[in-house]
């Protein structure tokens, strides 16, 4: 529910429905190659459910922005044909495994959120074209009985095919909220990482100990589509009277909504038995910021900042087992004579 008349004065709701039916096929193949070695490939459809956008705040609205971003009660389903082929190994005489796989995702109508402008809301759009493309790539082994480590890593390209755009009064034509053909995807990194290793060793008494260490490793990436359009990091502080505080010191405020990349390292060190289990941990040892989000109102005129990680975390946790006695069953019933 929001003020949505012209002025503000009234509430008004705007109820609707949205339904889809369709087939989601997937057929995979599998090919032994060498005792050691089988090769897979699968097509796959998916789909998402579209959906009904909140109604704008139209008092807030620009004229230009109530032209572009009106009008959108609803959007539709996003489909994506999946391809995909890889090889799965078996390596160091059956201690190792080494994974690999390429895919390649066709989507249609992709679920675009984006912000409003100056309307103080969020809407999703449904953009035509996009696709993303990579590689993975996974090996894990466990050279001893007290020691294991796994290492993994993906690229992906991912990218809209397709423009949407708005036309002013004027009849000038402008790109909507960075949906550009060659924009990358929101919250897909191009690089990723991560590295995890184990230390076991045996105590008396029924106890053992482990070490263990994982590494993890995001590339830099966009929480919206919009945060690439083009100026999107340059905010007006004189855009709306009375938005910011004074007196000001600037005419403008800058800032990169372009996520970094980052890099995160968690320890745990553990002794256990049958029965107890206690750990010391460390989270986040090197207190790495990481930016996760960008978040934002009103376009950036009302309100921009980040959502970071958890700094530097450390602890002991202390588990218990408890086993419930399996109940004896009940004593048979004495035979009825005659029986």
């Amino acid at each position: 529910i929001f003020g949505n008349d012209n002025n503000g004065t009234s509430l008004v709701s705007t109820p609707g429905t949205t339904s889809a039916d369709g087939l989601a096929p997937r057929i995979i193949a599998s090919f032994k190659a060498t005792e050691n070695t089988r090769l897979n490939a699968q097509v796959s459809k998916g789909f998402r459910l579209g959906g009904i956008n909140d109604p704008l705040n139209v008092p807030l609205c620009t004229p230009q922005d109530l032209v572009t971003f009106g009008g959108r009660d609803t959007w539709k389903d996003e489909e994506l044909w999946n391809y995909e082929v890889g090889a799965k190994s078996n390596v160091m005489s059956g201690r190792g495994v080494f994974n690999v796989a390429a895919f390649f995702m066709d989507i249609s109508d992709l679920q675009a959120t984006v912000t409003a402008g100056s309307c103080s809301s969020r809407v999703v759009f449904n953009v035509p074209d996009a696709r993303s493309q990579g590689l993975e790539l996974e090996f894990a082994a466990q050279p001893t009985h007290f020691f294991d480590f796994a290492i993994s890593a993906s690229y992906a390209d991912s990218e809209l095919r397709s423009d949407l755009t708005t036309t002013d009064a004027q009849g000038n034509v402008s790109i909507v909220s960075g949906i550009q053909r060659g924009n990358r995807l929101p919250t897909v990194p191009e690089f990723q990482g991560a590295a995890a290793g184990t230390f076991r060793w045996e105590g008396k008494g029924g106890w053992a100990g482990y070490f263990s260490g994982v590494y993890q490793h995001v590339g830099s990436r966009f929480t919206q589509i919009g945060d690439q359009a083009a100026g999107f990091g340059t905010v007006n502080l004189l855009a709306l009277p009375n938005t910011i505080g004074g007196p000001l010191t600037s005419n403008t405020f800058t800032f990169d909504p372009e996520l970094p990349a980052y890099d995160t390292v968690n320890l745990r060190l553990g002794y256990l038995n049958e029965k107890y289990e206690i750990t010391a941990f460390v989270n986040n040892v090197t207190d790495e910021r990481a930016l996760l989000a960008l978040d934002q109102e009103r376009g950036t005129l009302a309100r921009v900042g980040y959502l970071p990680n958890p700094p530097r975390t450390f602890g002991v946790t202390a588990r218990v087992k408890f086993e419930a006695k399996t109940p004896s069953p009940p004593a048979p019933l004495p035979a009825r004579p005659g029986l």
